[in-house]
């Protein structure tokens, strides 16, 4: 299974008495009917809790900015911050009472996605005017719309040679930089595939020069070119005035950067409307979203120096160079004389402006746009969702705010509660990487009333779109059916060899010619909370309405093997932790109607709790049971029981690829020394005829059925995998 799920998150009616939207009561006095006063709770660790402290995370000396982080501590004892455990009780709070998002900013940009290969044939060189108010097509001398792979005509854009081949530089041996304007000496080649079939021509530059000088005056000869089996020089050549476009050496075996140029006398410029001036910021954005700063900026090269982002110095993703628009600034706007590409449709109609050939592209629609507005971030104080009510709230613009109805008290330890040291530097992580939204398959639904899953092998391109909508809220599944070793020795790298129940050991990452991995992509912890450690704390209510109150109880009394899930690491099955009432004395709540009692009389003697409470309690679950029966079927509550349990029957982890060369049927592959967890996704989308490849194109499946099948990858591709005999849990 995958670690993560969406629990339902389905359109609300906000005028429901119950769990629909309203003011809340407030704090400046206490209602009639109301509850108020406190709760005792005990929080019990059942997998290994990391309270991770990085204000004394420490680099390890020797590796390329890796990390070491300590447990967390006050005066020397272990500290669970209260803000911890509020944030995992409004996050179950919000799912099972279907309220509105308490957080979801961010999300009015349109995500991007890689284009297909096909879409290259679309692109047209263009400049920005000189006044910077138009677009100018540099199709070279193929018209717009013509210059693709299945057509006659050379491509827009003559080839420059810079990179695995003798470079063409100028006569004094400097290399074009980009946005040069030249002249070029060019020769129209014949492009091969690998089969011999001939495919498409292109011009090559064979001399450059800037623009007011000459070009040398010993010109090469005809076919000067170096034939190869996929490039044949034709011997035709011409000059042309152009400007130069370097995007670096980005790819693996990239040979050529390219010249943009136009034999039209006057060529028709379009507008550079604001519409395309926008979109060419969001593509931008969107490009260095997908990114860490560190990723860029931060590498070392193999010497282990600083490395600029333009260097090339290896094969392997992160050590190709960065395209500029990666890290220049002034790629964020497309300003006078700025080149570009531009997707032309019927060879008249500019779609969007991109970096490079084979861009990324937007969706059609925002997330923000795929989500109800009953869910969305509460508009204003009188449209509050029971979550927002009870928990807080904070106007998404603008002033307003409510402090809540619920405050959650010091969470100290219970008993001698120490974390097991693992000394320096630590166990080594695997690497978790951040929410990924562009995987569409995963995050949409295809129903705004009851989001499914999205089509098997749907077209990328319709994924956020009109029609499509969020799947709902993410929850992490308990890693149900570990054996009791699972945790034992963790500093010995365990990961290759399935445990008795055919898992694999996922929270380590695995060590690579026997040593740990400790890089930037991972982070090492020196320490955890072992499992059996409990924490109490107080959870006081203010003016609870019995639905509210009873949606808090709900959570309160999870059945024997349910959990809540805390802290970091929550996907490798750290941080499952159980809830409840701590003891027969440990509930203190009143209604408003019996606090006036108490005051009227200050005797002491008199401030006892109120006798059948605990009747009273129970009535204020079944109010939330009967209000959430009332609205729609309790799938909800299901769901979160579901994920709350886990799954016995499966193995929990990132979906992996196994090598199809070997078993065809493969069941279970160990944990990825490379640490390859994009292969699977890669492999997910694989192309066959211009479609997804039968077989892929497959979305995460819902709660109640929630099984991933592994993928095949090629040989070379992958690692050899490890196929163990099959055993229980082991499936897929």
């Amino acid at each position: 299974m995958n670690p993560y799920t969406f629990l339902p998150a389905t359109p609300r009616n906000t005028a429901d008495p119950h769990l629909g939207d309203r003011t809340p009561a407030g704090h400046d006095r206490l209602r009639p009917g109301h509850w108020t006063g406190t709760l005792r709770v005990r929080l019990t660790t059942v997998t290994p809790l990391l309270l991770l402290d990085p204000s004394r995370a420490e680099p390890v000396p020797g590796t390329n900015d890796h990390f070491s982080h300590p447990v967390l501590l006050r005066s020397g004892t272990v500290h669970l911050p209260a803000t911890s455990v509020k944030g995992m009780l409004r996050a179950a709070y919000e799912a099972v009472t279907n309220s509105r998002m308490g957080v979801f900013t961010g999300h009015r940009d349109r995500l991007g996605y890689r284009m297909p290969a096909s879409a290259s044939q679309k692109m047209v060189p263009a400049r920005i005017s000189d006044d910077g108010d138009q677009v100018i097509l540099l199709p070279g001398d193929t018209p717009p719309g013509s210059g693709g792979r299945l057509v006659a005509g050379p491509l827009h854009a003559a080839w420059l040679p810079r990179y695995l081949m003798p470079a063409v530089s100028y006569p004094d041996g400097t290399a074009p930089c980009h946005g040069d304007e030249v002249t070029a000496l060019v020769e129209r080649v014949e492009h091969f595939t690998k089969d011999g079939r001939h495919n498409f021509d292109f011009w090559q530059v064979r001399m450059i020069a800037r623009v007011g000088t000459s070009l040398p005056q010993t010109r090469p000869s005809a076919s000067a070119g170096r034939e190869t089996a996929r490039h044949k020089p034709t011997g035709e050549t011409k000059t042309i005035r152009g400007w130069v476009y370097v995007t670096n050496q980005n790819i693996n075996n990239k040979h050529d950067e390219r010249v943009f140029f136009t034999d039209r006398e006057a060529p028709r410029p379009h507008p550079l409307t604001p519409e395309l001036a926008d979109q060419w910021r969001q593509v931008v954005a969107d490009y260095r979203a997908a990114h860490r700063h560190a990723d860029i900026n931060e590498r070392r090269n193999k010497r282990g120096d600083k490395a600029e982002p333009y260097e090339y110095f290896g094969p392997k993703i992160g050590e190709t160079a960065w395209s500029p628009h990666q890290y220049d600034d002034t790629y964020l706007e497309l300003g006078p004389n700025a080149l570009c590409y531009a997707w032309v449709e019927n060879g008249t109609t500019i779609k969007g402006l991109y970096p490079v050939q084979i861009a990324r592209d937007l969706f059609a629609a925002d997330p923000e746009q795929l989500l109800h507005p009953t869910l969305r971030p509460a508009p204003a104080r009188d449209a509050l969702s029971p979550a927002d009510r009870v928990f807080g709230w904070v106007a998404p613009a603008g002033p307003g705010a409510h402090r809540g109805q619920l405050r959650i008290g010091p969470v100290t330890p219970e008993g001698d509660v120490t974390s097991e040291d693992f000394g320096d530097p630590g166990l080594p992580l695997p690497i978790l990487g951040q929410p990924k939204p562009q995987q569409g398959r995963f995050y949409l639904g295809t129903h705004k009333d009851a989001p499914a899953v999205l089509q098997d092998r749907l077209e990328r391109a319709l994924w956020y779109a009109p029609g499509q909508a969020l799947r709902g809220r993410k929850a992490y599944w308990h890693h149900h059916g570990l054996p009791d070793t699972y945790w034992n020795d963790p500093l010995t790298d365990a990961t290759q060899t399935p445990d008795p129940t055919g898992r694999f050991r996922e929270y380590r990452r695995p060590d690579k010619d026997g040593k740990p991995q400790r890089d930037s992509q991972n982070r090492s912890v020196r320490g955890w909370i072992p499992p059996g450690s409990a924490f109490t704390f107080s959870i006081g209510v203010t003016n609870l309405t019995d639905t509210e109150l009873g949606a808090l109880l709900w959570l309160l009394r999870l059945p024997e093997g349910h959990h809540h899930r805390l802290g970091y690491g929550k996907p490798l099955g750290f941080g499952s932790v159980r809830l409840e009432l701590a003891g027969p004395d440990a509930t203190d709540l009143r209604t408003g109607d019996q606090w006036s009692e108490t005051y009227r009389d200050l005797d002491p003697s008199a401030d006892v709790t109120p006798d059948g409470q605990d009747e009273a309690l129970q009535r204020a679950l079944h109010a939330f049971e009967d209000a959430v029966a009332q609205i729609d079927t309790g799938e909800h509550l299901r769901a979160f029981r579901t994920v709350a349990q886990g799954n016995e029957q499966a193995a929990v982890h990132y979906p992996r690829v196994y090598d199809e060369d070997g078993d065809s049927d493969a069941t279970r592959v160990p944990p990825d020394p490379e640490g390859k967890s994009y292969a699977w996704f890669v492999s997910n989308e694989q192309v066959e005829d211009r479609k997804i490849k039968p077989g892929r194109g497959r979305s995460l499946p819902l709660w109640n059925d929630p099984l991933l099948p592994l993928h095949p990858e090629k040989k070379g591709r992958g690692r050899p995998t490890q196929q163990p005999p099959r055993g229980k849990g082991t499936r897929r």
